[in-house]
């Protein structure tokens, strides 16, 4: 993959290559906190917390809803295999 490409992902819709801006806030806000964590003379802990819930729990909320219309069409699938069973 392409590096150009591979950057455009990270602000642009790959079906249509037109920018999302849920995308492009997400990837720059995560970019922000993660320059701001890096550069932190010291680190405390609730700071840890604060990062990882905002930076990982997006990335687990962002997949689990990608996830929903994946689940909804093997149900669909198992319904139909077991209908053409009978």
């Amino acid at each position: 993959m392409r590096p150009i490409k591979w950057l455009t992902g990270l602000i642009a819709n790959p079906a249509t290559g037109q920018i999302s801006h849920s995308k492009l806030w997400a990837n720059v806000a995560a970019a922000l906190m993660t320059y701001k964590f890096a550069t932190a003379a010291e680190s405390a802990e609730w700071m840890w917390w604060c990062y990882g819930a905002m930076v990982g729990g997006y990335a687990l909320i962002k997949r689990g809803i990608a996830a929903v219309p994946q689940i909804e069409q093997i149900r669909t699938e198992a319904k139909n295999d077991a209908a053409d069973t009978e």
